[in-house]
């Protein structure tokens, strides 16, 4: 199919002069950007700056307002040395030019030099009348042209500048040359044709396709080797492909590399049936762009209307109609308001944020910052080479704003950051520092960076930052920074079954299959546990201690209370004057030399408090007793005989378990009952069964004889102190409590 015009007679057509509106609109940016000077530096005295801002970019046509903006860069360039000129000639008291007019005598001073004072051909756009004051400057500075011409070589000479661009600095410099011979980008719309068939179409009408952007001459084209649905272009086809059919229907659309590199590190990232989220600044070309890759996942592309004005709205609604797409939603709430709980973005997965930068590593500015809505008060900065640190640090902000809020949404796998920007505070320095103070979901993956992104990354910068994506501005692109943050497990961390369980479960992938164990279940079994109190099950080093210091006080009370009242009076006091002294024992102060003295008095305390809240969970000793008796007495109450036949084993009454081995080591304690006292008392203890009326052959067995019958006396100790257990408790304290309980309940039956 034919695509194109002709090309020789596109090739021959020279830049078409600016109009008398781009002139005029020019002038008003200079006066605006312009660098204010102190009044003992200034050359020419301007007017006041209005408080008006800069035209609008909905005003007016998109071309004559581009050339404005050009102009007036260009001027803002060369402001010392076309300030130089005037001054020198005399132009402007000469011809009297107002202080108002001086503006617009620099705008046409700079292009009139440019084009070698050459007649410029005085027609009007359509729908534009022609400006009487921009035509009687336009005749004065013709007519002093041979002066002015005159003042510029003064100029060079007084300066030694071999040409006029050697008045620039070299950055400056450098950057103009490249931006006069940069070739030029398109991307192929694949929702109308693919990139192989406009290649077919192309070389039918002459074209050649090469291999690299450095054979690029008149009539070639190649391939992008980061995009894959871009074409290259030389710079002398800028005409052509603007007038081709191609562009006019939008399937080759013409856009700055680094715009295209981004939407090509976007495009395998998208999910299908995902959508992706556009934060920040960009033209309705860049949404298009998007749009199509997100088409071929039947993905969505989702903006923040509030973010922009009704007129980019407008712009980015009508030319979404005209490339027929139908997969953009404009959401009326701001980026900074919307978050994870609208419905909106419940099916996001990824999120490109394209902020306002300082465009530093482009070649040429201006382009860029109007069609993708940049920022046009940092022309003046760039005019120079470089930007302050105040307006580096005010867009800083600003981005760490859009990326930290970018980050906090659990749904999003990946989010790409992009800057046309060569300073590390805008780039890397602000993602690390944004991932440092970006606190994430315990259940959550963090977000970190995913890197290399191409494989082919000799232009990516230095291997040190190989994460990031670098591309370097040159003489055959423009330069860009591009940061891939997902969600990614820490490599130096080996992740556990239970991790990955558990961060399926908060994303809702499990359906409820592994339900998260009930707090109150654990609960309910430490307390069954400490209830039962397992002989079998090693206590931990707290229930030792403890059991250690219950053992020794019941020890001392119990000795204390035998040698005061005797045997006869502790008879006579029955179940309920012991259930009062237990109440009131951990009162008592005294405590064993031997556990106390090695214990701090935090863990005294600690202890005491939970020997309280233990003990109302403790079985009582009456119960224990009588678990432990062979046959249920008739005296029991309904309950307690209930517990009885529950708890007895079937084995109960013939043969009773052995005792367990004494342990190895002794707690030492003070001798201070007399020997033949401690030996008895240790008897005693070695009968937990208490003295029961049994009929054995018509019989009744004293205490005595079923001691002997059930449990084998324990030799005494050398000691006075109780031996342990393997379990850590008191066993002498344990059977002296159970034969004290049992005396107490039984003998008054006798």
């Amino acid at each position: 199919m034919s695509c194109f015009v002709p090309t020789r007679s596109i090739l021959s057509d020279k830049a078409s002069p600016p109009s008398d509106q781009a002139y005029l609109q020019a002038s008003a940016i200079f006066q605006q950007l312009r660098e204010e000077k102190p009044v003992a530096l200034q050359l020419l005295h301007y007017g006041k700056k209005t408080d008006t801002s800069l035209p609008p970019e909905s005003s007016g046509n998109k071309s004559t307002q581009r050339q404005a903006y050009q102009l007036a860069f260009n001027t803002l360039k060369y402001q010392d040395l076309l300030e130089d000129i005037i001054i020198d000639s005399c132009f402007h008291t000469s011809q009297h030019i107002s202080p108002d007019l001086l503006p617009l005598a620099m705008v046409m001073l700079f292009d009139l030099q440019d084009r070698r004072f050459l007649l410029r051909e005085r027609s009007t756009m359509e729908g534009e009348e022609p400006l009487q004051e921009v035509r009687d400057l336009e005749s004065s500075l013709h007519r002093c042209k041979t002066k002015l011409a005159a003042s510029l070589a003064r100029c060079r000479v007084k300066q030694n500048l071999q040409s006029v661009s050697c008045f620039l600095s070299d950055p400056v410099r450098t950057k103009q040359h490249r931006a006069k011979r940069l070739p030029l980008y398109a991307w192929v719309n694949t929702l109308k044709a693919s990139v192989e068939d406009v290649c077919k179409a192309m070389q039918s009408t002459g074209l050649c396709e090469v291999t690299d952007t450095t054979n690029l001459k008149d009539s070639t084209f190649c391939r992008d080797s980061l995009c894959l649905d871009t074409l290259v272009f030389s710079h002398q086809l800028h005409a052509l492909l603007q007038h081709s059919s191609l562009t006019a229907t939008h399937v080759l659309n013409i856009q700055d590399r680094s715009v295209c590199v981004a939407v090509s590190v976007l495009r395998p990232l998208l999910f299908d049936k995902g959508d992706v989220l556009m934060v920040g600044s960009f033209s309705a070309l860049t949404v298009a762009h998007v749009a199509v890759a997100a088409a071929d996942r039947s993905g969505r592309v989702l903006l923040c209307g509030a973010d922009h004005t009704s007129a980019q709205v407008e712009e980015i609604q009508a030319l979404l109609t005209e490339m027929d797409i139908k997969n953009v939603r404009v959401l009326s709430e701001a980026f900074s308001s919307l978050n994870e709980w609208d419905t909106t973005v419940q099916r996001l997965k990824v999120i490109i944020v394209l902020p306002r930068c300082s465009s530093s590593a482009l070649n040429d500015p201006v382009p860029t910052i109007h069609s993708e809505h940049g920022d046009w008060d940092l022309l003046p900065d760039l005019s120079h080479g470089s930007v302050s640190q105040h307006k580096i640090h005010t867009m800083a902000t600003q981005q760490t704003r859009l990326l930290a809020h970018a980050l906090t949404f659990p749904k999003v796998q990946t989010v790409v950051y992009c800057t046309r920007s060569v300073y590390p505070e805008e780039n890397e320095q602000l993602v690390k520092r944004v991932l440092e103070k970006t606190h994430t979901h315990p259940k959550l993956l963090p977000f970190r960076v995913n890197g290399p992104i191409f494989t082919i990354d000799s232009q990516s910068g230095d291997a040190a930052d190989s994460k990031f994506f670098r591309l370097e501005p040159s003489q055959f692109t423009n330069g860009c920074f591009i940061a891939r943050l997902s969600r990614q497990a820490d490599p130096t961390k080996v992740e556990t079954v239970q991790d990955v369980l558990a961060r399926a479960a908060a994303k809702g992938l499990l359906g409820g299959i592994i339900p998260e164990p009930s707090k109150t279940g654990k609960k309910g079994k430490s307390r069954k546990n400490r209830a039962g109190e397992d002989p079998d099950i090693a206590p931990s080093e707290e229930d030792k201690g403890e059991g250690d210091l219950k053992g020794s006080e019941e020890e001392v009370e119990y000795k204390k209370e035998e040698d005061e009242e005797g045997k006869e009076e502790k008879k006579r006091r029955g179940i309920k004057g012991r259930k009062q002294k237990l109440k009131r024992r951990p009162k008592q102060t005294t405590r064993a030399p031997a556990v106390s003295k090695h214990r701090p008095k935090s863990h005294k305390k600690k202890t005491t408090k939970r020997k309280l809240n233990k003990r109302h969970r403790r079985i009582p000793r009456l119960t224990l007793t009588l678990m432990s008796s062979a046959k249920p007495s008739s005296h029991l109450s309904p309950i307690t005989a209930l517990a009885h036949k529950i708890s007895s084993p079937p084995s109960a009454g013939k043969h009773p378990p052995p005792a367990p081995p004494v342990a190895s080591k002794q707690v030492q304690r003070p001798n201070t009952k007399p020997e033949g006292r401690a030996e008895k008392t240790l008897k005693d203890a070695a009968n937990p069964a208490s003295p029961l009326k049994e009929a054995r052959g018509g019989k009744v067995v004293r205490p005595e004889e079923a001691a002997d019958s059930v449990l084998p006396p324990i030799p005494p100790s050398p000691s006075s102190g109780s031996v342990r257990t393997r379990s850590g408790r008191s066993q002498s304290s344990h059977s002296e409590n159970m034969s004290a309980s049992s005396s107490s309940i039984f003998l008054p039956g006798l």
